[in-house]
């Protein structure tokens, strides 16, 4: 990346996070509601059908889940109309279109760490100690950035042209959802389905985050493994559908 590339990617980011809270009476306390909001509302569902949580009390069990899928979700929604929103900048500047869903994915970030205040919060009054485990939280956001950008760009690619891939990125998360951890744990997943539900590259994120914040060990490596070769594919796939649709974006805006 030259540095007129990452001096458009700072004034991008910047500008963005200004720009999603100027005019907020609540200003970047949202970027924690999300995740809250729904934390309280899969506790009130947990008294209605019994959800296990690992021994773990269910609140922080699900908010240590929620906060990297929110800035997962995060994430792949603000690239989706990442290029579109920067027409005028794509038309003038010759640069690489793909600082346009990075600056997305790095935007999202100023919320995972605004949500992990809570985080912080919650483990202090649970009494959950901090241990060497958690060194691998970087490790895990940055896995999850790396499938964000790449779910990202195919979005924003096609998006660009077709934006029915844009309005439908919500339903996708949604389904995404449920199919991840989040809610429920690994643990509760059949024998039978684990293998072939361990495709989901987000399931070894979500319980990686689970294991080094709250039960002090390694994330599942064999998890982790599938998460990595999974959005290593993804990156694959993404990156030639965005590069090579890229060179239409200014004639389709």
């Amino acid at each position: 990346m030259n540095r007129q590339t990452l001096d458009l990617l700072l004034a991008l980011v910047t500008r963005d996070i200004r720009a999603r809270y100027r005019r907020s009476f609540l200003g970047p306390a949202w970027a924690i509601l999300q995740p809250l909001v729904l934390m309280v509302l899969f506790t009130m569902l947990r008294g209605f059908v019994n959800i296990p949580s690992d021994g773990v009390p269910y609140v922080i069990f699900s908010y240590s889940a929620l906060v990297p899928w929110t800035f997962f979700t995060n994430a792949v929604s603000f690239c989706g109309p990442s290029v579109a929103m920067n027409a005028g900048i794509l038309k003038k500047i010759s640069m690489s279109r793909e600082v346009f869903p990075l600056a997305a994915v790095v935007t999202a970030t100023f919320d995972f760490f605004m949500a992990s205040i809570i985080l912080v919060g919650m483990m202090i009054w649970f009494h959950v100690p901090l241990t060497l485990s958690a060194l691998w939280v970087p490790v895990l956001l940055l896995i999850t950035a790396l499938l964000a950008f790449g779910v990202g760009m195919i979005i924003a690619a096609i998006g660009t042209f077709k934006r029915d891939f844009i309005f439908a990125t919500p339903f996708l998360m949604q389904f995404w959802l449920y199919a991840t951890p989040v809610i429920y744990p690994l643990s509760s997943v059949p024998d039978k389905w684990r293998a072939l539900y361990m495709l989901n590259p987000m399931v070894g994120v979500i319980e990686g985050f689970r294991n080094v914040l709250l039960k002090g060990i390694a994330p599942p490596l064999d998890a982790l493994g599938w998460s990595l070769a999974t959005t290593a594919v993804v990156l694959i796939v993404a990156w030639p559908i965005f590069r090579g649709l890229s060179i239409y974006f200014a004639d389709a805006m």
